[in-house]
């Protein structure tokens, strides 16, 4: 596949020099619909779906621009408001594990919290410093494992099914 958004830049190019033509509004809006198709993944199923960040932000652009120009049928806004939908959702942070990550973080508070309490007592504000750290580096460590964006985590349930990669 060529690079999309050559052809994108092409279309906009096109709808630039003739901005009250309908057939090359109308012609625009189709073509980004059709790449919007291409540059997904596909399953097995026939299924589209987004397994790249480049896919999304082709399709988001695309998306937008489809109901921004309006110059296709009612069917290709809907699926292009759907495709928005899609994106918008994927952007959605959720934990992956949460009980885990729960549970590793109570334990990563939990022990930091009793070695700047034993360093204090002991007197070293250096331990103290040092478990503190420690301790929220763990906490940290843990939150940037168990925390995806929405669209990572579909893709990566996908993974196996995906019968033909897009960009």
């Amino acid at each position: 596949m060529s690079d999309p958004m050559g052809q994108a830049r092409a279309l906009e190019a096109e709808l630039a020099a003739n901005p009250a033509d309908e057939a090359v509004r109308a012609k625009v809006v189709a073509r980004l619909g059709e790449l919007t198709a291409e540059v997904r993944s596909v399953t097995r199923d026939q299924v589209l779906v987004m397994t790249s960040a480049r896919q999304r932000e082709f399709c988001a652009y695309a998306a937008d621009r489809i109901i921004t120009l309006g110059g296709g049928d009612e069917s290709a806004l809907a699926t292009a408001r759907a495709l928005r939908e899609e994106v918008k959702a994927g952007e959605d942070w959720v934990w992956r594990g949460r009980n885990l990550a729960a549970t590793l973080g109570g334990f990563a508070v939990a022990a930091g919290l009793a070695a700047v309490v034993f360093a204090a007592l002991a007197g070293s504000v250096w331990l103290v410093a040092v478990a503190a750290v420690l301790s929220s580096a763990a906490l940290a460590a843990i939150v940037l494992l168990h925390r995806r964006q929405r669209w990572r985590l579909d893709a990566e349930r996908v993974r196996q099914v995906v019968w033909r990669h897009g960009i």
